[in-house]
C-alpha cells in the first residue's frame, strides 16, 4: 500500500486567513459538505457529498461520499485523485487553481453573512453563520456552471494526522497525467 500525505489543497488556503479580520480563521476545519454544480442551459444539477479535513498550513484531504466514492488530495501544484470504483489513482498537475486566499483578501461584506468577491472576472459569494463561521462559498466555473460548497457540521478541533493520509492500495493502476 502507498501512503501519501496531504500536502496543500488551494481551496484551504480560503480558511488561512479572515475577512478583513471580521472573521476568525480556525487552524483546522473538519466538516461534511455538499458541493452543488448546477447548469442553467439545461435545468441540471449534481450534487457531491463528502467529508473534508483541512489542517493549515499545508494538510488537507476531500472524501466523496455520493454520487461515487472518491478521495482527493492535493499538494501546492499537484492533486491524487482516488476513484475505488476504477481501482485506479491519477497524479494531476493543476493548471487552474482558484486562488481563494486572494479572493477572500479582497472580499466585501454586502450584508449580514454576506461577503462578495471579485478575481479574475469572476465573482464568488461568501456565506458565513452567525458565529462568522465559513457556511458556503458559490461562483460560476468556465464552463458557465454555478458551483455551490457547503459546509455543514463543523469542528475546528484539532486533526489527528493519521485522518489526513491518503492510501493507494498495491493494486491500484497508477496514472500519472503531470504532463
Amino acid at each position: 500500500m502507498i501512503k501519501i500525505t496531504a500536502i496543500a489543497i488551494p481551496f484551504a488556503t480560503l480558511l488561512s486567513i479572515s475577512l478583513h479580520a471580521a472573521l476568525p480563521v480556525p487552524e483546522n476545519l473538519n466538516a461534511l459538505f455538499l458541493q452543488t454544480v448546477s447548469n442553467h442551459e439545461n435545468n441540471r444539477s449534481l450534487n457531491y457529498e463528502g467529508k473534508v479535513w483541512i489542517k493549515l498550513p499545508k494538510q488537507a484531504k476531500w472524501i466523496y461520499e455520493k454520487p461515487v466514492k472518491k478521495i482527493i488530495c492535493v499538494t501546492k501544484d499537484r492533486a491524487w485523485v482516488i476513484e475505488p470504483e476504477l481501482e485506479q489513482a491519477t497524479l494531476f498537475r493543476l493548471q487552474k487553481a482558484i486562488p481563494l486566499m486572494q479572493i477572500l483578501q479582497n472580499a466585501k461584506k454586502i450584508s449580514k453573512g454576506r461577503y462578495r468577491a471579485e478575481y479574475g472576472g469572476v465573482a464568488y459569494r461568501i456565506d458565513v453563520d452567525d458565529k462568522k463561521r465559513l457556511k458556503s462559498i458559490s461562483y460560476e466555473d468556465d464552463l458557465g456552471n454555478m458551483v455551490t460548497i457547503s459546509f455543514r457540521n463543523i469542528d475546528n478541533s484539532p486533526i489527528d494526522e493519521k485522518v489526513l493520509q491518503c492510501d493507494i492500495p498495491q493494486d491500484y493502476d497508477i496514472i500519472d497525467s503531470r504532463y
